[in-house]
């Protein structure tokens, strides 16, 4: 499919989810799901009285952290558990565990142990991240042809060469795909973790989410999402600027 043709559908998708988002709100009214033409109007006001773009740019200082920091033990710990039987077997119950395990579920456990503060937030977005990174990749890393390993044992590379060299170009796309897939639940973790203690943008949330009308809720709600898909996109963007071969990878790793 050409990528005008991809690209039509997608916002023939989005008109048509934004119609039906009207019709619904028009028989609903504001109280229970407001219009998106209602939303659209006082998004100014939404971002004026509850500072919506500062609250944002202060909720991302967890998600950057802990987000990078998920990617990063996803990508070793991944790597290692897919090229070690050792490693694979002695951790494999516990991610497996810890993978269909509840983010929301910990939060209570995770304030008895960081408190309320910058550390209880940015724990909730590693632990959403880093299974999601770690699996994909630890997928990669077993797939990865036996011939480019054996080559590169042949001229005699080190192992951070061949690490450099071959294994992380090969995991390259999976490490994107899992940081895709991790990036969503980051996200959906530093709104749950913000709710909870009532402070950025998940505070936004609860407190719109009071109000008699559910302008202000499905405003912060829309924006949330849109910043989602453009960091999404963004990931995809990358991968296709620095690796020529993302796309074709990308299609076996999803």
């Amino acid at each position: 499919m050409s990528r005008t043709r991809a690209w039509t559908l997608r916002l023939a998708g989005i008109a048509t989810f934004l119609l039906l988002w009207e019709i619904l709100g028009r028989i609903l009214g504001e109280a229970l799901f407001a219009p998106v033409s209602a939303v659209v109007a006082g998004f100014p006001a939404t971002v004026r009285g509850y500072k919506l773009f500062a609250e944002l740019a202060g909720s991302f200082r967890q998600l950057v952290l802990g987000y990078f920091l998920g990617c990063a033990v996803g990508v070793i710990v991944g790597t290692a558990m897919g090229r070690s039987r050792l490693l694979d077997g002695l951790l494999q119950p516990w991610v497996s565990m810890m993978f269909v395990t509840s983010v929301a579920s910990l939060v209570p456990l995770f304030i008895i142990t960081f408190g309320f503060g910058l550390a209880f937030r940015v724990a909730i977005v590693f632990i959403a991240t880093v299974w999601y990174v770690l699996l994909v990749t630890y997928h990669g890393a077993r797939d990865v042809n036996p011939e480019l390993m054996q080559t590169a044992r042949s001229f005699a590379a080190s192992r951070v060469q061949t690490f450099t060299m071959v294994l992380l170009p090969a995991l390259y796309p999976y490490i994107l795909a899992g940081m895709r897939i991790g990036l969503a639940h980051a996200i959906r973790a530093m709104v749950i973790a913000e709710m909870y203690v009532i402070v950025g943008f998940g505070g936004v949330i609860y407190n719109s989410g009071v109000e008699i009308s559910t302008v202000s809720l499905l405003g912060a709600l829309a924006t949330i999402m849109v910043v989602g898909v453009v960091l999404t996109e963004a990931l995809k963007w990358l991968g296709r600027r620095t690796a020529p071969w993302y796309d074709e990878r990308q299609q076996l790793s999803n």
